[in-house]
């Protein structure tokens, strides 16, 4: 999930950081022979929301993932929700440790979770933490609070001044959790006791795991959670986290060992900077859906199996299947990410995912490629051969690529306008002439592939000092090919489409980003085309290549793809077949997984 992420630097070492976004640094590689080849590209720095001004509400109402299983016969204890507040903390503390101003430190608040002794009956949750000492006892009775049970302080006017990206409040009807402390906890003096530091924190946190055999893929699904309240809060969502549930099941997960916690330790800063990305992760969870075999005109049969997945009786039977189900095929998808589509429906934002992807132009960072590893667009890929073909003595170039080298620094000055990046991710379809391209697209007929290539980022103090993180250099392979990102072909057959909304709106998107930029109508049928009617004036005549209309209507989108397995490309495949009528035993199947297919 990292992959490149930088860390968050320490105060104490380099200084207060600024509040200005994060500059990242690119250069252009590709042919030595090319003027653009080395040239630096800009790119729209990183928005990191260090604070948030009111704490995110949170509810026990999710269906998704309501019990946790990892193998057959395993029905271990769901405590997501719990581990989630306890990373909220965490995340939070460490953020204070980092990066805190002055005299800045978390403190707890009046509200507390209530406290029962053993041989004590109490209805509702019961959280059994065991003898603990009496300041670890107070940190639980924050972190179950009713509402926030931590925040900032004191409140000055800087970065930390309203509250943690991760700051929660929990909302329920009446108490929602309580606290069973053991016969070891004499000393209850609650008052005035100092909140745990980060690291103390993930202490009681591996404890709490191990005392109820939670297992380890279970810790970093609730990690990912956490990561995304901020994105809940940027996007006024409240998370629904599934209701906590204690089982005693025989099967002891393996023992949490002291390896686990210094690399969670140490990997904190870095998962601080990529929570508090908010558009990087809401990016990196639609790009899963994104593929580079697909055109735009044929995005939304591409997309259409997404949606007939929510019409097998199997997916229908229980409340969160669907959401369930879509994480684990997106997991499978896209590893690197894959604990993070396991979090979506953890807390309830993949229908909000669902909507963004289906309006053809999802949110797009090109941050979320260079730090996670998982193509977001086709930008994000050089493509491979030579960029210009010729057929009967004309030159044509693939719509994508001409695209693409739009986008490049131009070797010469034509008054074009193309600082960022198409406005979908996906590709336009067919070819066109390459006497029509710009000049800037024509300088390059005789270039090797173009990239473009992450370098890292800039982090600006308030004393002046900068601090360039380089450890993403050159990382993210300037060759990539679209075979080595998606497997296998897109062959199946799809017998009806719910609508074209997803194909049309995609279609339009990325054909606007040339007319929208300074370059008018190129002299294309594509242009044409009743989709783009309302992009161009009317009378154009068009004397290049034709656009194959064919594949603008209903007889193409029949050639792309929908089943289920389409989507598949890496891992164990889920089989599931939505034609079908008959009554199977998926009700009673269990989704299971190991920790090796979400690293």
């Amino acid at each position: 999930m990292l992959g490149r992420v930088p860390p968050l630097p320490d105060r104490l070492t380099y200084g207060l950081i600024t509040l200005h976004p994060l500059e990242s640094n690119w250069r252009v590689t590709g042919s030595t022979i090319c003027e653009a080849s080395e040239k630096s590209i800009q790119i729209p720095p990183v928005q990191l929301r260090w604070v948030i001004g009111a704490p995110t509400k949170v509810t026990l109402s999710g269906n998704s993932f309501r019990s946790w299983s990892e193998f057959k016969g395993d029905d271990q204890s769901n405590l997501l929700a719990i581990l989630v507040l306890v990373w909220s903390y965490i995340l939070s503390a460490r953020l204070m440790e980092l990066q805190g101003q002055g005299e800045s430190r978390l403190v707890y608040t009046q509200s507390r979770a209530p406290l029962y002794q053993a041989h004590e009956s109490v209805s509702g949750f019961l959280l059994d933490v065991g003898d603990v000492a009496t300041r670890e006892l107070r940190w639980f009775t924050a972190i179950l609070a009713p509402e926030s049970g931590f925040r900032f302080s004191p409140l000055q006017q800087d970065a930390f001044s309203h509250h943690a990206p991760w700051e929660t409040c929990v909302v329920a009807p009446s108490i929602p959790f309580s606290i069973r402390y053991g016969e070891g906890c004499k000393d209850l003096g609650l008052n005035g006791q100092m909140p745990l530091t980060s690291y103390e924190a993930l202490q009681s946190l591996i404890a709490l795991c191990n005392r109820h055999a939670v297992s380890r893929s279970q810790l970093h699904a609730a990690l990912a959670t956490a990561l995304l309240l901020p994105t809940h809060n940027y996007l006024q969502l409240d998370p629904a986290l599934p209701h906590p549930e204690i089982r005693d099941t025989g099967f002891p997960a393996a023992k949490l060992r002291s390896e686990d916690l210094d690399q969670l330790f140490e990997d904190l800063p870095r998962y601080i900077t990529l929570s508090c990305a908010s558009e990087v992760i809401n990016s990196s969870l639609c790009g899963v859906f994104w593929n580079p075999h697909v055109p735009c005109n044929l995005a939304s049969p591409w997309l259409q199996p997404m949606w007939d997945l929510q019409k097998i009786k199997e997916v229908q039977s229980a409340p969160g299947r669907y959401a369930e189900v879509l994480a684990l095929i997106c997991a499978r998808r896209a590893p690197n990410t894959a604990f993070l589509s396991i979090a979506a429906a953890i807390s309830g934002l993949t229908p909000k995912i669902l909507d963004q992807v289906s309006s053809g132009q999802p949110p797009l960072e090109n941050h979320a490629y260079a730090w996670t590893g998982v193509p977001q667009s086709f930008m994000d890929i050089a493509g491979k051969g030579r960029y210009f073909e010729m057929r009967c003595s004309e030159a044509y170039i693939r719509r994508s690529d001409c695209w693409r080298l739009r986008r490049l620094p131009p070797t010469i000055d034509d008054d074009l306008h193309y600082s960022i990046g198409p406005f979908t991710p996906w590709e336009p379809a067919g070819w066109g002439l390459l006497r029509n391209c710009p000049l800037r697209v024509q300088a390059h007929i005789n270039c090797d592939r173009h990239a473009m290539a992450y370098q890292g980022v800039t982090w600006y103090f308030c004393n002046g000092r900068k601090l360039e993180d380089d450890m993403g250099k050159d990382s993210i392979i300037p060759h990539v090919s679209p075979d080595s990102v998606v497997q296998g072909e897109v062959s199946h057959d799809v017998p009806s489409l719910d609508n074209e909304d997803t194909s049309l709106d995609a279609t339009i998107a990325s054909f606007r980003w040339v007319l929208d930029n300074g370059e008018g109508s190129p002299p294309e049928d594509a242009y044409k085309d009743p989709w783009l009617s309302h992009l161009y004036e009317s009378g154009l005549e068009g004397d290049g290549m034709s656009s194959d209309r064919s594949s603008y209507t209903g007889e193409a989108q029949r050639k792309v793809g929908s089943s289920i397995d389409s989507y598949l490309e890496l891992g164990t495949r889920i089989r599931m077949d939505a034609a079908s009528t008959e009554e199977t035993d998926a009700d009673k199947r269990v989704l299971v997984w190991t920790c090796d297919d979400l690293k």
